[in-house]
């Protein structure tokens, strides 16, 4: 289904996971060099740097390709430019995956610019024509070629448009079911995100899938901005005068939920030491912080913001001091990767290739100690 080969997406993953375990020193460097030998891949990854001077060399060139393609054909009609974006779209396809094939592009730039070009030809071309349930059916191609795309190529940013599409049309059909719809779209809408975090859950718990990881977890973090935007207050009312005319109904409800979400998800991420939870609730207090005070001004802007910038920062400074040392799992140094699965997968991982023992327990990762040629590492995590 991938592009690039389950093998060479799979040994990049555990290359990535050697690296945290190698910084973490749960592993020697003998032991790391073995692994960087044994799960070797082919994938090309530049420098950030080069990355960004690729992707504006492929803007340039693709624009001057449709331009110069545009005065050989003068397209003029609506159906000839409708016809001629496709084409476009079709031929940026076609060489997206030759030099995929060819030079094993990944997230090198080029492949990024050309995939972002296909949606936004796409797009474009339904543009050119304003037809009945015109938005519906963009944001339904755009979910099916942008999740086509996420598989086909791992691109997380693909992944990040479907999710966006996939909510888009789920949100305008059901609008369409009448009045009574208008009134729970919000609830609906949660429901929704829930039931995509859950199934999101259900596919990182499949070792197979394991390759598309990056793309799942930046799902799962709009899921829980979704989750949020769908009964925060600001978002409810302004939807509800803009697109039906309408002031919000229960807003009591919507309150309790703005204010009351953020806390949730920060007990909730740090009970469950769900890094991803609580930095989201940090985000989203502030949002909801910023609610109230569009509604009810209590201080000026600028005093609001010095007040909370300096509680932000003893907040911080408190935290650092006290996580210095290690605290009930959290500490502030960086420890790799915290997730419990990530490390028992690491172990796995070492001890396939290298040849040693390691016990994998509830709480962390025990690497016992090796004879083979000096890659075993001896402690405990």
């Amino acid at each position: 289904m991938t592009a690039y080969g389950n093998t060479n997406l799979y040994n990049k993953y555990v290359q990535e996971q050697a690296s945290a375990a190698f910084r973490n020193k749960c592993i020697d460097e003998n032991a790391y060099r073995n692994i960087l030998e044994k799960h070797a891949h082919t994938l090309y990854t530049p420098n950030y740097f080069i990355r960004i001077g690729l992707a504006l060399l492929t803007i340039m060139a693709l624009t001057f390709s449709l331009v110069l393609l545009w005065l050989i054909t003068r397209a003029s009609s609506d159906d000839a430019i409708i016809g001629l974006l496709i084409f476009f779209a079709v031929l940026c396809y076609g060489l997206l995956e030759l030099m995929v094939k060819q030079k094993k592009y990944y997230n090198a730039g080029i492949d990024n610019i050309l995939m972002t070009a296909i949606v936004l030809l796409i797009i474009s071309a339904f543009l050119v024509n304003d037809f009945d349930n015109n938005y519906e059916v963009i944001s339904c191609t755009t979910m099916l070629v942008c999740l086509w795309l996420a598989i086909r190529f791992n691109d997380a940013f693909m992944a990040i448009l479907a999710y966006a599409a996939t909510i888009t049309f789920f949100f305008l059909l059901y609008i369409k079911l009448g009045s009574v719809s208008k009134l729970t779209a919000p609830f609906v809408l949660m429901v929704f995100a829930v039931l995509i975090y859950l199934y999101i859950q259900q596919l990182l718990s499949i070792h197979k899938l394991v390759i598309y990881k990056y793309c799942m977890q930046w799902v799962t973090l709009l899921t829980l901005i979704t989750f949020y935007a769908a009964g925060n207050y600001f978002a409810v009312d302004r939807l509800s005068m803009e697109m039906f005319g309408t002031s919000i109904v229960m807003g009591w409800l919507f309150w309790i939920f703005t204010l009351g979400a953020p806390p949730a998800y920060i007990f909730y991420g740090l009970k469950q030491k769900e890094n991803m939870f609580y930095r989201t609730g940090f985000v989203l207090m502030v949002a909801g912080i910023l609610t109230v005070r569009y509604y009810h001004t209590v201080l000026s802007a600028e005093v609001a913001m010095i007040i909370f910038g300096i509680l932000l920062i003893a907040i911080s400074y408190t935290l650092i001091k006290y996580l210095s040392t290690p605290k009930k799992g959290f500490t502030f140094e960086d420890d790799g990767y915290r997730n419990k699965n990530l490390l028992n997968a690491e172990a796995l991982i070492i001890a396939q290739v290298v040849g040693k023992k390691a016990t994998v327990e509830q709480d962390g990762v025990q690497f016992g100690g090796g004879s083979s040629g000096g890659a075993g590492a001896s402690g405990e995590y």
